[in-house]
This record gives structure tokens, C-alpha cells and sequence, in this order.
């Protein structure tokens, strides 16, 4: 049995995926298996050429794209590893990002996920600056109702965080940010303060190309997971089709009302200010601002503070997080 097993999803092959696969392969750590979920390629070992040869890839084959949740939870199934660490088919990890992480979890029993710093690299490997994360774990918890707080596509964790939460198919494109706020309630996280993996930001990225959904997504994560800390049913598919629409600033005023009928006032005051966000109109600021004053008048005396900041200055600044 492998230390770790490395999961990597992929729905093409692009010229991105084998640097990606040989970064796994030339680790500084080599006990592991490195499990590629063919998401309906049908590639070839072969056309990997002598890395196809490895010993330690593993396949796992799908019929066709079953999107990134059921292809990730098929990788974590057939992983062997004590550690299961996660990388995309068009990063690349750099050498010691294994051994660091595997280190940090020996050292402390009661860590569930570690993470680390990312690069940011365009297509022609230039720097970019450096991915959002929060590297003090005090604050994950409070700021995972909102967006992510560590790059997962650098995490590694114990093989039992991930078979607690699986990727959850209702989010195909934002099911890692679902799995953070789970397992924020539960867990803890840390980040590495070092970077360990450089990661790919171009046109053609999931991420970029489906950015309706991924704000949906978004949208819906930060209602179930207040509804779920309130100890309230997450009601998730009547969620969805609340903020199912074909505008993702629609969507999260469509979310703020939500988050204002159920109490969630600085909540509902973060998706206004979002929906502006994503819909830079006149007609879009004046609905925001009577969403965002909706919510600080049905706030209670202790929280119109911080709900005007929420809507005003949102909520890095509104808590005064300090990201990486």
C-alpha cells in the first residue's frame, strides 16, 4: 500500500496534463500511486509515452465526462494510500509538496486536511501572483460560508476526511468549496506557509469558463451552510431552485431574499454586495442597496455592524482576515 495516493482528474487531453503528471512522478517522496480518472477520454497509457510506463499510475476509466464530483469520488474509492492528496490535470506541484505535506500530518494526529501556498501561472508559465488562501486556521471556519479558504487543488488529507465528504454532484464546478465548509465544521485545515504547487490560471480553465455556475454554486453553499450551523435541514435542491437562473447577479439577489426570510442578515447582505458584483448597472447597484438595507434594518443591535460592513467593504475586509 502506497503512502499517498495522488488523485487527478481529467476531461481532455491538453498540453498542460503531462507536465501536470510528470510534477506527481518527479516528487521528492516516491511511495505513492498516482490514480488518473480518465473522464471519457479514452487515452492511452501509451500516449503518456515513458510516463505512461510508471508502475505507480493507476487508471481509472469512466464511459464518458461524469463531471469533476463523481469522477473525484471514483479516484478516492480506488485509492490504496494512507494519504490522499489532490492535484488538477493542468498544475504543476513542485518536488518536496509531498514529503512537506505528509510531514505535517504525522506530526500533528488531529490535523484532517493540510494545504499550502499556490503560485499563480499563465499558459507561458509566467507568475501571476499568488492564489487566494487564509493561512490561519482560527478563521476557516467563519469564512468558509463564503468562499474558500485554502487551495485545494494542493491539499492532501487523511483518507477518512474524504470518504466523510465526498464531493457533492449538486456543485460540478465548486464541489471543492462545499467540501471545505463541511469539513470546517468538524476539521481543521492548515496551510503550509510555502508554495508548493503552481497553478494554472488561463482562458480555457474549468474555472473561467464556467463562472455562472460556479457563482451559483457559491450562492447555494453559503445558505445550506448557514442553514446547516443554525442546525436547520440544508434543504438543498430547494435551494437550487431558488437560484437557478441564467444570470449569476440574479441568482444571488435571488439568495439575498432567501437569506433575509430565513434570518440571515449579513449573509443576505453578502449576496447583495455580490450581485452587484457580478452586474455593474445602475438598474443592478439600486437593488443591491435595498437588499443591503433590508438587511442591516432586520438585524439585530449586535450585528448591524457588522452586516454594513459585510455589504459595504465585504467579508475579508468586514473581518478583518489577513489572506496569504
Amino acid at each position: 500500500m502506497p503512502l499517498v495516493s495522488v488523485i487527478m482528474v481529467f476531461h481532455r487531453d491538453q498540453p498542460f496534463l503531462r507536465p501536470a503528471i510528470a510534477s506527481v512522478l518527479d516528487q521528492s517522496l516516491r511511495d505513492l500511486e498516482l490514480v488518473l480518472v480518465d473522464n471519457g477520454t479514452g487515452l492511452a497509457a501509451g500516449a503518456l509515452g515513458e510516463r505512461g510506463r510508471d508502475p505507480r499510475i493507476r487508471w481509472v476509466r469512466l464511459a464518458r465526462n461524469e463531471g469533476i464530483p463523481a469522477g473525484h469520488n471514483a479516484g478516492i474509492v480506488a485509492a490504496t494510500g494512507e494519504f490522499i492528496a489532490l492535484q488538477d490535470y493542468d498544475d504543476v506541484a513542485l518536488p518536496p509538496r509531498l514529503e512537506r505535506q505528509v510531514q505535517a500530518l504525522h506530526e500533528d494526529p488531529a490535523l484532517n486536511f493540510v494545504s499550502a501556498l499556490a503560485e499563480k501561472i499563465d499558459e507561458r508559465e509566467r507568475s501571476m501572483g499568488y492564489v487566494f488562501c487564509l493561512p490561519d486556521s482560527a478563521t476557516h471556519f467563519i469564512y468558509s460560508q463564503y468562499a474558500g479558504v485554502v487551495v485545494t487543488a494542493v491539499g492532501m488529507g487523511r483518507r477518512e476526511v474524504f470518504q466523510r465528504w465526498p464531493y457533492r454532484p449538486e456543485f460540478p464546478f465548486a464541489a471543492d468549496l462545499d467540501f471545505q465548509a463541511r469539513m470546517a465544521e468538524a476539521g481543521r485545515m492548515v496551510v503550509i506557509p510555502e508554495v508548493l504547487l503552481r497553478y494554472r490560471w488561463y482562458s480555457r480553465q474549468t474555472t473561467q469558463v464556467n463562472t455562472v455556475s460556479i457563482e451559483q454554486s457559491r450562492c447555494v453553499i453559503g445558505l445550506t451552510t448557514a442553514r446547516r450551523r443554525a442546525r436547520r435541514p440544508e434543504e438543498l435542491a430547494a435551494a437550487w431552485d431558488v437560484v437557478r437562473t441564467a444570470s449569476a447577479a440574479e441568482s444571488w439577489r435571488r439568495g439575498a431574499k432567501l437569506c433575509l426570510e430565513e434570518g440571515f442578515t449579513t449573509l443576505a447582505a453578502y449576496q447583495a454586495r455580490r450581485s452587484f458584483v457580478m452586474d455593474r448597472t445602475a438598474r443592478s447597484a439600486a437593488v443591491a442597496l435595498r437588499l443591503g438595507l433590508s438587511a442591516w434594518h432586520r438585524s439585530t443591535p449586535g450585528e448591524k455592524a457588522l452586516t454594513a460592513k459585510m455589504f459595504l467593504r465585504g467579508p475579508v475586509r468586514a473581518f478583518g482576515l489577513r489572506p496569504a
